[in-house]
């Protein structure tokens, strides 16, 4: 979940009932929204902050955490949809470089996950690309709703989009890439540390590190071929054995 959101979400609902006569009423993420005592002034008043706040169209209904869940899959829609660019030529080991990397070990199948413009597509040699917020995918879906055969791809590349919200949310998807990703497989990662994105702030980071990459390969039994920093980012080979 992204926490970011969530206490902006709480902050500002307590705000709007602060009132003394509602001392006794609790807001927490199990707290349903479109229950809550709201007149019409109260309620357009915290619509409005919403919508400003992320750039969207904010439909205030279900509980806090549901509300958060929403806000989220919109805002990263809007940034990921409108606002980011890729950056491939930057990068010394995830940018062009990647291309040789992964032809080297000929895989029959590769999967690109959050494949943004697909650049790779024409690249790398029978690979899919899957990217939630952009049409250039060769399916928009999220990998935790991409649904094919287990050890279907002899690759995974994972350049920036395992890399928000909670340790939880980064652990679901790689157990996903693992679930999806043939023995011997690997994982080629590229990982923001926790660098906020200045036109996007509320797109929450989660703040790889290497402590991080080896915690996650052990906990899913995957060795570290190789770990480097590639400009501001981290960069690092994940081998399912």
């Amino acid at each position: 979940m992204n926490t970011k959101i969530f206490n902006f979400l709480v902050d500002n609902l307590n705000l709007a009932f602060s009132l003394p006569k509602y001392k006794n009423l609790k807001i927490d993420g199990n707290t349903r929204v479109d229950y809550l005592p709201w007149t019409p002034a109260r309620y357009s008043k915290f619509k409005t902050k919403l919508d400003d706040t992320f750039n969207i169209d904010v439909v205030v209904n279900g509980t806090v955490t549901e509300l958060t869940k929403r806000i989220d899959e919109q805002y990263l829609l809007w940034f990921f949809g409108e606002i980011w660019k890729p950056k491939t030529e930057k990068y010394q080991y995830t940018g062009w470089p990647l291309v040789d990397a992964v032809n080297k070990h000929k895989p029959k199948t590769v999967l690109d996950v959050g494949c943004g413009y697909n650049q790779f597509k024409e690249r790398i040699p029978n690979l899919t690309g899957i990217d939630p917020y952009n049409n250039c995918a060769d399916y928009m879906v999220d990998i935790l709703d991409y649904k094919v055969d287990p050890e279907s791809y002899d690759a995974i590349i994972a350049l920036g989009s395992i890399n928000f919200n909670s340790q939880e949310d980064i652990e679901a998807r790689v157990a996903q890439c693992v679930n999806l990703l043939n023995s011997d497989g690997r994982i080629y990662f590229r990982a923001n540390p926790g660098i906020d994105h200045k036109n996007g702030p509320w797109v929450q980071i989660f703040p790889w590190s290497f402590e991080k990459c080896y915690e996650i390969a052990k906990k899913f039994r995957l060795s570290v071929e190789t770990f480097k920093k590639d400009q501001d980012r981290l960069y690092w080979i994940y081998q399912k054995r």
